[in-house]
């Protein structure tokens, strides 16, 4: 038998604009940092790496999705690329101080990207 909470939240995700998605990829990205910075503080590295890692797939999955014909695409790569490296500095060094120097531009990018979307849908209206 299907969970229905399990199935709800498919439909959820199945039924949303790509702003919408792309809104909930930056929300994981940000709930996974919080966390890793958490664990991090209380010395638990081996699951603030797992968080780490999992946001990094979040910023490797925007990379491939960009299209490459528009300049903003080539610039958003680069900036996820730089999160990334961040992170990786984070992981490694168990530092606090990489995710603290991208947070701010994570949670920037998530609000534009979630204006944008607003825009979108009044515009089509």
């Amino acid at each position: 038998m299907v969970n229905p909470y399990e199935q709800y939240k498919r439909n959820s995700i199945n039924t949303m604009t790509k702003g919408e998605l792309l809104v909930l990829l930056f929300d994981e990205a940000i709930k996974k940092l919080n966390l890793s910075k958490i664990l991090m503080e209380n010395e638990d590295y081996k699951n603030a790496n797992i968080n780490i890692e999992k946001c990094r797939k979040i910023f490797n999955y925007l990379i491939v999705t960009l299209v490459e014909k528009y300049k903003l695409s080539q610039e958003l790569s680069e900036m996820y690329m730089f999160f990334n490296k961040e992170l990786i500095k984070a992981s490694s060094m168990k530092s606090i101080t990489n995710i603290d120097n991208i947070l701010p531009m994570v949670k920037d990018l998530r609000n534009t990207w979630a204006e944008a979307d607003k825009i979108s849908k009044t515009g089509k209206n």
